[in-house]
């Protein structure tokens, strides 16, 4: 009994590390270069920023040079079927878990509304809470240029525009880029895409146009992001 019982042992453990040695082997990894971000590397990979995070257990978006990312798991992505089909999502209090789904592409025409719409604001000022060209708040700005662009989307805050869009692999003109951990813990800041890195925003003291490549945005960067209400 106790040789059957420790030969059974044996089988168990060998058949841990065999799955171990799978999923190492399954694993598709990347190693960091000088110059590398989080955005640019899972721009590479056709992965959201918040996939690759995950992916490495990672809390902020700091990386270093000659640091093993891993930026794709199949065995993770066949049998946590669940995981990797929904994305998490905050809300005001609790984090909610939101399906991913199929939504139409930001259209070129709508993109070019956006463009339109949103350039002759350069130089607004800042006003919290403000949803005219009198003055703009980030979420307030966000919600004007939609809607002049016949996008009819609610007056939310940064948080409940982000529960109300989907995140996306591939961003083109007129898609939203969310910030975290900028003047608030969490989702705290929201921008149109421009293309090229650049996105048009309410910062501090009025709308301008800033990019991925300044440090500071791309530290709090959190991803790509598509309204629901696009169509």
């Amino acid at each position: 009994m106790k040789k059957i019982a420790l030969a059974a042992i044996a089988s168990l453990l060998l058949a841990t590390s065999i799955s171990v040695g799978s999923v190492a082997a399954a694993s598709k990894t990347h190693v960091v270069q000088a110059g590398d971000t989080l955005y640019k590397i899972s721009n590479q990979y056709k992965i959201t920023v918040t996939e690759l995070k995950r992916l490495n257990s990672l809390t902020s978006n700091n990386i270093k040079v000659k640091q093993k990312l891993i930026v794709e798991n199949k065995v993770t992505s066949s049998k946590n079927v669940s995981s990797t089909n929904s994305l998490g999502t905050l809300s005001s209090s609790k984090l909610v878990t939101q399906p991913i789904i199929s939504i139409p592409i930001t259209s070129q025409a709508l993109g070019k509304k956006l463009v339109d719409i949103t350039q002759p604001l350069l130089g607004t000022p800042y006003v919290w809470a403000g949803v005219t060209p009198a003055g703009f708040d980030c979420s307030g700005f966000i919600f004007y240029a939609f809607n002049e662009a016949g996008v009819k989307v609610p007056r939310l805050d940064t948080i409940g525009f982000y529960n109300r869009s989907l995140f996306i692999k591939d961003p083109v003109v007129g898609d939203l880029l969310f910030f975290q951990n900028t003047y608030r813990p969490g989702i705290s800041h929201i921008g149109i895409y421009l293309g090229d890195n650049k996105f048009i925003h309410a910062g501090t003291k009025a709308i301008e146009i800033a990019s991925l490549d300044s440090s500071y945005w791309n530290t709090h960067f959190m991803g790509f992001k598509r309204f629901v209400d696009v169509r």
